[in-house]
């Protein structure tokens, strides 16, 4: 190739290639494409394998012609491994709350010259914060208040 021809080349290649980079169209048969899209099926084909391998021959999987030969088990409440049980989670809310706003309200009887927020975590010992719990038990009826900030205390209604 002489020198003439190898820049009539570069510039044969700068002009057919785009400016702008939105401009370049990768068509369908791009190998890097199809190499990427066949590591994907191998790799999904593996984990339907592993997965009908675990669920053994009662599911079907995509590709197989057999339909579902016999129902599955209802999964019980309480999982176990070997001799662990792993037992559902009690119950949020009403008993926990209950108990401590039952808890306030004594102490705030005790105290008829009121507490504030702070003063009522302090005698409880109360490790999280009890701000949420006594705006709603203002909000319900059970206490109310006087002052307004770090003042504020808490009265039994």
């Amino acid at each position: 190739m002489t020198l003439t021809e190898f820049f009539l080349d570069g510039a044969r290649l700068r002009l057919d290639t785009p400016a702008d980079p939105r401009d370049i169209i990768l068509s369908d048969d791009n190998t890097v494409i199809q190499g990427v899209q066949e590591m994907i099926r191998a790799a999904v084909q593996a984990e339907i394998g592993k997965l009908s391998a675990f669920m053994g021959p009662r599911v079907s999987t995509p590709g197989s012609t057999s339909a579902l030969e016999a129902p599955v088990p209802p999964v019980p409440d309480i999982s176990y491994n070997d001799n662990t049980v792993l037992q559902k989670e009690a119950p949020r809310g009403a008993g926990r709350r209950g108990a401590m706003r039952q808890r306030i309200l004594t102490l705030l009887q005790e105290h008829p010259e009121g507490l504030s927020a702070e003063e009522i975590r302090v005698y409880l010992q109360a490790e999280k914060p009890l701000g949420d719990t006594l705006q709603g038990m203002r909000r319900q009826g059970k206490v109310h208040t006087r002052g307004t900030g770090k003042d504020m205390r808490y009265f039994v209604e």
